[in-house]
This record gives C-alpha cells, sequence and structure tokens, in this order.
C-alpha cells in the first residue's frame, strides 16, 4: 500500500470523524422539544401565585376601606393608623387574618410607593365634609354618594386604586414575564414560578371563563384587572386572549418550548397594555359626552379612573406600541387641572389623548 493511499485514509478518517463530532449535542446546547398538553384550566400540579393573589386581595381591601368615605353625605371618619397597617402590613389590620400573616405587604413592591399612599392618605384628610371646588379639596356629589376629589378634581380613591393596578400588579407582571424569556428552558422551575406570580396579578379563577358573569359574592370572582377583562376589555376579547396565553405558555416551559413560551409572553403584555389603554380611552371619552356635561361628580370620577390607567403605561414592556413622545403628551393631559379639561371648547385635549390612545392600540 503507497504512502499517498494511506494519507488520504488518513484525512478522511479525520474528515468523518469531525463530521461526526459536530453531530453530538453541545452540553449548553437547549434540550429538544418534548410533548406537553396545554389545559383547559390554570392547572399544572406544581402551580403556586399566592404572593400576588395576596398583594391583590390586600390592595381590594384597602380599596374597600377608602370607599367608606363615599357613602352619601356622611362624613365618615378615616383612621390614619389602619390605612397605613393596611399599607405596611403592620398592626393586624385586614379582616383576613392570612393575609396579616402573609410577611407581605403593598409597600415594598409598587413603584412610587409613596405617591400612591399619598392619594389613600388623602382620602381620609379631604372628607371633612366641605364641598369642593377648583383649588379646594372636599366632597362632590356623584348620585347617591359622593367623591372625594383634590383641588384639581383628581378623586383621590380611584387614584390610588386604579394607580396602584398599573404601579404594582401591571409593572410586576410585565417585569415576571419579561424575565422569563431570558432564561434557559432547562430553568424551568425559575420560570414556572416567575409565570405562577404574574398569572396571581392578573387575579382571575384557575378555571376563568369569559361566558360567565361573575357575580360579587362570588369568592372567586375576578378581581381588579381581573374584573376589568369584562368590563372595559370585552371588545378586544382581553380575557379569552390572555388567559389562553397564560395556559399554552406555562405548558410550553415544561416541554422547553422556548419559542412558544417567549411568544406567550408577547401576547400576554401586547393584550394586558391594550386593555389598561382600551379602559383609559373609555375614561377620557364618556366625561366628554352629553349626558356627563355639567354632572362634576361623573366627570371627574371617570377622568380618575382615566388618570390611573394612563399612569399604568408608563410600566409597558420595551415592545409597545406606545412612543416615549405619545405617553408624554397623554401624561401631562391627564395630570391637568380637571376643571379646565371639561371646560375646553370642544375638549381639546381629552380629544387628543382619545387619538392617541385610538390610533396606537387599534381601539
Amino acid at each position: 500500500m503507497n504512502n499517498h493511499y494511506i494519507k488520504a485514509l488518513v484525512i478522511c478518517g479525520i474528515a468523518i470523524t469531525s463530521i461526526s463530532s459536530c453531530k453530538k449535542k453541545d452540553k449548553n446546547e437547549d434540550p429538544s422539544v418534548r410533548a406537553y398538553t396545554v389545559p383547559t384550566t390554570y392547572s399544572f400540579g406544581n402551580e403556586n401565585y399566592a404572593s400576588s393573589t395576596t398583594r391583590v386581595k390586600m390592595a381590594v381591601e384597602l380599596d374597600s376601606y377608602l370607599k367608606t368615605a363615599n357613602a352619601g353625605s356622611t362624613t365618615i371618619s378615616l383612621l390614619d393608623s389602619k390605612i397605613t397597617g393596611m399599607w405596611n402590613n403592620t398592626g393586624n389590620q385586614f379582616s383576613d387574618a392570612g393575609l396579616n400573616a402573609s410577611g407581605l405587604n403593598l409597600s415594598s413592591v409598587t413603584a412610587d410607593a409613596n405617591l400612591y399612599k399619598s392619594y389613600a392618605d388623602s382620602v381620609r384628610i379631604s372628607n371633612t365634609g366641605t364641598a369642593a371646588s377648583q383649588g379646594t379639596a372636599g366632597y362632590i356629589v356623584r348620585g347617591t354618594n359622593k367623591i372625594i376629589v383634590g383641588p384639581r378634581g383628581l378623586e383621590y380613591g380611584q387614584a390610588y386604586t386604579k394607580g396602584i393596578m398599573g404601579a404594582l400588579l401591571f409593572k410586576e407582571a410585565v417585569r415576571l414575564l419579561t424575565s422569563v424569556k431570558t432564561m434557559s428552558v432547562k430553568d424551568t422551575a425559575a420560570a414556572q414560578a416567575a409565570w405562577d406570580e404574574a398569572f396571581g396579578y392578573l387575579a382571575v379563577p384557575a378555571n376563568y371563563d369569559t361566558s360567565v358573569t361573575y357575580v360579587n359574592t362570588d369568592p372567586n370572582r375576578p378581581l381588579l384587572w381581573g374584573g376589568y377583562l369584562a368590563e372595559r376589555g370585552r371588545d378586544i376579547q382581553a380575557g379569552g386572549i390572555i388567559f389562553a396565553a397564560f395556559l399554552k405558555g406555562r405548558a410550553a416551559i415544561g416541554g422547553y418550548d422556548r419559542t412558544v413560551r417567549n411568544q406567550q409572553v408577547d401576547v400576554i403584555l401586547d393584550k394586558w397594555e391594550q386593555l389598561a389603554a382600551a379602559a383609559a380611552l373609555a375614561y377620557v371619552t364618556s366625561p366628554t359626552t352629553s349626558s356627563a356635561a355639567g354632572n362634576l361628580g361623573t366627570q371627574f370620577h371617570a377622568l380618575s379612573e382615566g388618570f390611573g390607567f394612563i399612569l399604568s403605561l408608563q410600566h409597558r414592556a420595551a415592545t409597545s406600541k406606545l412612543s416615549a413622545a405619545d405617553f408624554t403628551t397623554l401624561n401631562n393631559i391627564i395630570h391637568k387641572d380637571f376643571y379646565d379639561l371639561i371646560n375646553q371648547t370642544g375638549f381639546t385635549d381629552l380629544v387628543t389623548a382619545q387619538n392617541i390612545l385610538k390610533n396606537t392600540y387599534g381601539l
């Protein structure tokens, strides 16, 4: 056998060995996608979203307490110790002993926490029995009840409740789901934990059904954002789309399916943001209708809800359709004196806000 033939065999062997080694799976590569089933309820055997559910319940109970100040024409005194205790979870102020013992609170996870705490405090401080007017805080009649507003007409209770929906619940959901997209598919435990916590902030039951009309006496009814899936999200099918994406994405994590997992993150964040925008649009539109004209209680209540939902948009994902410039415009408008906004000829600023929301989000 001549040397040239031997060399050729050696070279060929090296080439074959190299090709074979390239076919071996690198230890850092993702494992292959494995079969998985998407359930019809949020039931995976190891799901745990107790922390976010606890904070939702805390936010709701504080909201309920603040609303007692709106009862008819009677001035109901609110206790600073109770408001502060619920906010920080000190002094066993919640009616649910489980909330008191949870070790969790609202204050430590809310963006601009001092601002939203000040809105809650202002319900108590401004509930003095003084009628509100431009420049003066007090009450404004709304139907058979009243609302407590500041000197520019902002209803403090709504600023707290809708504000915390954005500055805590939505903000945390965006943070958690965004973090999942950066995780290795092998790190299923961390991804599942983050996904579950984000789901809890949506505040819907595990067997959520968009065809069901949930009543206030149902202990498992949707709360806060969950309630808005039906109240303001029905036309954009927010409830069905977001819930289905939570189910599919959670199942995909267990199946090592990075592509589907990340797609569902995008679906949830896009639709949840659109839900916030749809709510904001409704509330900057209703004060301009003929049926609301001259009814300050109705107009300021709506604008105060719109205030909170617009502020929610500052916590939107990096993939948001809303430009920084348009958000600044919306934010500047909703921070104006409400007395001035409703008295503008043609509601110029509110119409500008309506157009931004419609055009950006396809509403």
